[in-house]
């Protein structure tokens, strides 16, 4: 249970810092260009670090505020770990963040000006998540990772999507379309809409990633991706190991919607397309929540597709 006190302040930050109620707009070029009968985009770009992380930034870094913990911990190849050191500049707290060796992290400068600490750490995505539960636990920092001793407070800050969908079309969507990676996301929208009894189907979409892996090859489990491998292009959606598996899994599969796997060259076709039709910026990992619609066998829904972050980052 979240505690009521944290549930107002986190409604509070998210006015004064401009965190969600981001915008949802009609994709009529997309809806005849893809064939789609109606397609609705929620923009979680136009939160201020440009992706839907902004949400979870806040609510852990109001909780550990609340629990007198001055610093946050996370493991990210750099989206998360923007979005925790902006809310946490703006709390007037630090952010340390854990990046593995092996990963791109193209927004390590922008981590590092915003007065928050970068370790580089010597292994993969699961061991630098053991390394920063580790020094969290040590070092008294409060634990903000996906899947971590805090992680359902993640679900919770993405249902505030699923009711801002609903408010913005006014009835339940019939299809759903998000980006899967640590599951999160995907698993708190579905909650979101749960909470509000609709049930739309909901689309996962990945690429080298074992929860969309299972589900796309007809089963009810994760399977790890044979020859897994991670690239610049969809380093936000990888991995055989998941923080929250379970939670993207039961989303695809108990709202009767499926898993689809893109490829890193329709991931970047797909961000080119909605440039092209729609004149928005898009990364290419969240651009594959369009594209994933195209691989249906019926387009004739009402679709949202979560674009969970734009493309190119910056002052915003």
């Amino acid at each position: 249970m979240i505690p009521l006190e944290l549930i107002r302040e986190l409604e509070m930050q998210m006015k004064a810092l401009r965190i969600g109620g981001t915008p949802l707009v009609r994709a009529q070029k997309l809806e005849k260009r893809l064939g789609i009968r109606r397609l609705f985009l929620k923009l979680e770009g136009e939160n201020p670090s440009g992706t839907h992380k902004d949400r979870a930034a806040l609510v852990h870094c109001l909780n550990a505020r609340d629990k007198g913990m001055k610093k946050v911990t996370a493991v990210s190849c750099g989206n998360y770990g923007a979005a925790l050191a902006y809310v946490a500049d703006k709390l007037n707290m630090q952010a340390r963040i854990y990046i593995p060796k092996d990963f791109a992290a193209p927004r390590r400068a922008e981590i590092e000006s915003l007065s928050s600490e970068v370790k580089d750490v010597d292994g993969d995505y699961e061991y630098a998540l053991r390394k920063a539960a580790e020094e969290s636990t040590a070092n008294k920092w409060y634990n903000a990772n996906p899947g971590g001793v805090n992680s359902g407070l993640d679900i919770f800050a993405y249902t505030y999507i699923a009711k801002e969908i609903a408010q913005g079309i006014g009835r339940p969507p019939d299809w759903v379309s998000v980006p899967v990676g640590n599951g999160s996301l995907i698993g708190g929208v579905w909650h979101g809409f749960r909470g509000m009894s609709m049930k739309p189907r909901i689309l996962g979409v990945s690429n080298n990633n074992s929860a969309v892996h299972g589900v796309a090859s007809g089963l009810r489990t994760s399977l790890n991706v044979p020859d897994l491998k991670i690239t610049e292009i969809n380093e936000p959606l990888s991995g055989n190991f998941l923080a929250d598996p379970d939670e993207a899994i039961s989303a695809m599969l108990d709202s009767n919607g499926t898993g689809v796997e893109i490829p890193d060259e329709q991931l970047i076709e797909a961000s080119r397309v909605i440039k092209l039709e729609e004149k928005l910026d898009i990364l290419p990992a969240s651009a594959g929540a369009v594209w994933g619609i195209s691989k249906l066998d019926s387009r004739n829904h009402l679709f949202v597709s979560v674009l969970s972050g734009r493309g190119h980052f910056g002052k915003h």
